[in-house]
C-alpha cells in the first residue's frame, strides 16, 4: 500500500512538468528562478524542478536564496543552501536584507515585503519566479484573510500563477499537501542526512500563521480530514467571483471615468454603492495604492461621493486618499509636503526637476507660448501661489486673479498651489501648461517657447 502510495506520488510530482509546460506564457520563459529558503518545501520543489530540467527545454535554472538576517543560524542556512545547490548543479544567488520590523509592524508582512522587494530587483524580462506554497499554505492564507474580514479577492489567497515584476510567480506546488511533500522527501532523500533546514520560527505561535498551523488546523484535520484540500477549493471559487468583480469594475470604469483619470461622481451614483465600491477597490489596485478597507470604502461612499457639490471633501487611509472637486472624484497616493514659499532659478528650457511635485521643460515653438524676447537674458524663477495673483491671459481683456482663472478652468484647489508661476523681475509671465501673460505672448512667425508642466503621481 505504502509503495503504491509513493510510486503515485512520484508520478504526480513528475506532472508538474506538464503543468510548467502547460503555462499559457511557457514558451516566453528564459529563466526559471526558484525562491530557495532552504526549508523541506523549497528542497523538494527545488529537486523536482532540476529532476525536470530537460523536459523544461534546458531553460537556464536558478536557486535564489534570500537572507532576512533575522535568525543567528542566516549565514549557516545560507552555506548549507549553496552546498545542496552545488550537490544539485544549479547555480546559486544569495541576496542579503534587512526584515527587521519597527515598532507596530507585523514582523511576518514586513518580511515578506522585503524579501518579495529583493524577488522583483534581481528578475529580469522573461524570467520565471517559483515558490514553493502549497495546499496548506492556501488554506492557512485563506483562513488569515478571513479572520481578517477580507472580502472575495482576498479569499481567493494566491493564485498558482501571476504576472509578476516584468516576468512571472508561479506556485506549481499549490495542489499538493504539506503530507505529500514530507512523503517525497521520505521517499527520495537519505534519513540519515539532513537536507533541509528547520526554521525554529516557524515554530513560534506568536505568529498568527503559526499559530493556525500548529493549534488550530490540525483540530480542523483531525475533525475534517479533507479540510486543506477543500478550503483550498473555496479559495478558487473566491477568485472565479473575483475575477467577476474585476470584469463588471472594468466595465463600469468605461462609464465613468473622466479624461484625467479621476471618476464621474453622477455616474458613481448612478452605479450604487455596491458597485462603485467595487470600482475604486479596483481602482486602488491597478493604480498600486493599498486598498482602503471596507469601511473606508463606504466612508468615501457617504463623505466624499455623497457630499454637496460646493464642498472638498477628504477621506484618507495609509498610502491613499480620495477627494471630490465638482462632480469629480479623485484617488491617489498622499499630497507630498509642499513648501508654497520655494523659489527656483531656471533658464526657460532644460528640464527643471521641482522636489515632490514634478519636472518642468521649455519646448521651442514658433507663434506660440512666451515670446522668446521676453526670456532672452532676463533672470527667471519659478515660484508658487502665494494668492491674490493677476493675469491677463494671452487673448483675453483684462487682469483676472489666478483664483478665478483656475475655477474657470476646473483646476482642483489642491493642485492650484502646486502649480509652477513663472516669473521675471516681478512680473508674471506665465502659469506652466495653462496660460501665458498676453505682453509676453508670441506672436504669429515669432519664436516662443512652450512650457510643459509634468505633475507626479
Amino acid at each position: 500500500m505504502v509503495h503504491d502510495h509513493n510510486k503515485t506520488l512520484c508520478y504526480n510530482f513528475l506532472m508538474l512538468n506538464l503543468l510548467l509546460k502547460s503555462l499559457p506564457f511557457f514558451s516566453e520563459v528564459k529563466r526559471i528562478i526558484i525562491a530557495y529558503s532552504g526549508g523541506l518545501d523549497s528542497h523538494v520543489l527545488l529537486h523536482v524542478t532540476t529532476r525536470l530540467r530537460n523536459e523544461l527545454n534546458n531553460r537556464e535554472l536558478i536557486a535564489l536564496h534570500i537572507n532576512h538576517g533575522l535568525s543567528e543560524k542566516a549565514g549557516q542556512w545560507t552555506a548549507h543552501c549553496a552546498e545542496q545547490c552545488a550537490v544539485l548543479g544549479v547555480p546559486f544567488i544569495n541576496i542579503n536584507i534587512d526584515a527587521k520590523h519597527k515598532t507596530g509592524e507585523s514582523p511576518e508582512a514586513v518580511a515578506r515585503e522585503v524579501r518579495y522587494q529583493a524577488f522583483r530587483e534581481f528578475m529580469q524580462p522573461g524570467d520565471c519566479l517559483l515558490t514553493a506554497h502549497h495546499q496548506d499554505d492556501q488554506a492557512e492564507t485563506l483562513l488569515i484573510q478571513l479572520l481578517r474580514g477580507a472580502g472575495p479577492r482576498g479569499l481567493a489567497a494566491m493564485p498558482q500563477y501571476a504576472g509578476f515584476a516584468g516576468g512571472w510567480h508561479v506556485r506549481p506546488l499549490l495542489n499538493f499537501s504539506r503530507d505529500e511533500l514530507q512523503a517525497y522527501a521520505r521517499k527520495t532523500f537519505s534519513p540519515n542526512i539532513q537536507l533541509w533546514i528547520d526554521d525554529e520560527s516557524n515554530r513560534d505561535t506568536r505568529f498568527g500563521r503559526n499559530f493556525l498551523r500548529h493549534e488550530i488546523i490540525p483540530k480542523l484535520k483531525a475533525r475534517f480530514p479533507g479540510m486543506a484540500a477543500t478550503v483550498s477549493r473555496s479559495a478558487r471559487l473566491c477568485a472565479e467571483a473575483a475575477e467577476l468583480l474585476v470584469s463588471v469594475a472594468a466595465d463600469d470604469l468605461q462609464q465613468v471615468q473622466l479624461d484625467d483619470g479621476a471618476f464621474s461622481v453622477t455616474g458613481l451614483l448612478a452605479l450604487g454603492e455596491t458597485r462603485a465600491r467595487n470600482l475604486l477597490h479596483q481602482c486602488c489596485r491597478d493604480r498600486g495604492l493599498p486598498t482602503p478597507s471596507a469601511a473606508q470604502l463606504h466612508c468615501i461612499w457617504n463623505e466624499v461621493i455623497g457630499a454637496s457639490a460646493d464642498s472638498e471633501p477628504l477621506v484618507s487611509w495609509a498610502g491613499g486618499e480620495a477627494r471630490r472637486y465638482r462632480d469629480a472624484l479623485f484617488i491617489g497616493a498622499p499630497l507630498m509636503p509642499h513648501d508654497a514659499a520655494l523659489s527656483l532659478s531656471w533658464d526657460g528650457r532644460a528640464t527643471l526637476l521641482v522636489p515632490a511635485l514634478g519636472r518642468l521643460y521649455g519646448e521651442p515653438v514658433t507663434g506660440q507660448g512666451i515670446a522668446l524676447w521676453a526670456l532672452e537674458g532676463k533672470s527667471l524663477n519659478i515660484r508658487f501661489r502665494q494668492g491674490g495673483e493677476k493675469l491677463r491671459p494671452a487673448g483675453r481683456t483684462g487682469h483676472h486673479t489666478l483664483k478665478k482663472l483656475f475655477q474657470e478652468a476646473g483646476i482642483p484647489p489642491w493642485r492650484r498651489e502646486r502649480i509652477p508661476l513663472l516669473y521675471t523681475e516681478g512680473q508674471l509671465l506665465a502659469v506652466a501648461g495653462l496660460w501665458v501673460a498676453h505682453e509676453v505672448a508670441a506672436q504669429p512667425c515669432e519664436p516662443g517657447v512652450n512650457l510643459h508642466w509634468l505633475a507626479s503621481g
